[in-house]
């Protein structure tokens, strides 16, 4: 869903409360900072304006109570904005786990843990110094 921004999908699966801990805390960013569908979809749309071909690879999941891991890889091709760094062309691969709160049926809370230095290098990004 995250990969084509289906807001029927989002309006059913994620709670209207939804909370995305991983969204940029930009308060010049207030579109990130959304809630419910509204937030989901727009780290969707942030995340497809930075990336074609934006893929999810979904590895092993485990559900638990409710709580719902899964490990996936995040593929695509740097052709737009991303954290201050332009387009450059460059596919990207980045393992991440995602960790879902469910609460009565739907998407309630989303945290994860990814490789984000390793992304930020595979688009050239280098530490000053």
């Amino acid at each position: 869903m995250i990969e084509n921004g289906d807001a029927g999908l989002a309006q059913r699966i994620i709670a209207s409360g939804y909370r995305n801990e991983e969204a940029d805390d930009d308060p010049e960013d207030v579109e990130r900072q959304l809630r419910g569908p509204a937030g989901f979809l727009a780290t969707s749309r942030w995340l497809r304006d930075a990336f074609s071909e934006l893929n999810f690879e979904v590895g092993e999941s485990v559900a638990e109570g409710g709580l719902v891991m899964v490990a996936a890889v995040m593929t695509g091709k740097h052709t737009g904005p991303f954290n201050g760094i332009e387009a450059t062309g460059r596919l990207i691969n980045q393992k991440q786990v995602h960790i879902f709160t469910i609460a009565g049926g739907q998407i309630a809370r989303h945290r994860a843990v990814r490789d984000d230095l390793g992304l930020l290098l595979q688009l050239g990004w280098r530490p000053r110094g």
